[in-house]
């Protein structure tokens, strides 16, 4: 009986693994089922959380200005945006993109920009911050 459940444990284990790996130019990967995403803080100049109004990310490489994406986590934190999820993924290349993101102050109309370096691609099963401020502060 041991010996039968070790058997289907380990196929088990081997046919989970397969189901989730991707075969390309990078090799074969193995991908979780988990749904990334990266975000940025915005915050005034005294550390408090500002909802930004006309927020916008924008692809310094191709210049284009990427969609945003409603996810599970979307406007549960005050001040606290998703830059990019994995929806946008193939809109990045492997090696990071530097993203600058804006967004205004309604109280003050004073627009904050920061940029993030964020990879995708091919090569990546999620997208990841790479580099950058992980908060955006209004002076």
């Amino acid at each position: 009986m041991y010996k039968i459940s070790t058997l289907f444990l380990l196929l088990l284990i081997c046919f989970s693994c397969n189901k989730n790996s991707q075969k390309s130019a990078c090799g074969a990967q193995a991908c979780t089922d988990l749904f990334g995403s990266v975000g940025v803080m915005f915050k005034d100049k005294d550390n408090n959380p500002v909802s930004v109004t006309k927020y916008s990310v924008v692809d310094l490489r191709t210049n284009d200005t990427l969609k945003k994406v409603l996810s599970p986590t979307a406007n549960l934190i005050a001040g606290y945006e998703i830059v990019v999820d994995d929806s946008n993924l193939k809109d990045l290349s492997t090696g990071g993109d530097n993203l600058k993101v804006s967004g205004t102050n309604p109280a003050t109309n004073q627009v904050a920009t920061g940029i993030i370096k964020v990879s995708g691609g091919a090569c990546n099963c999620h997208v990841g911050w790479v580099s950058g401020p992980q908060t955006i502060t209004f002076n």
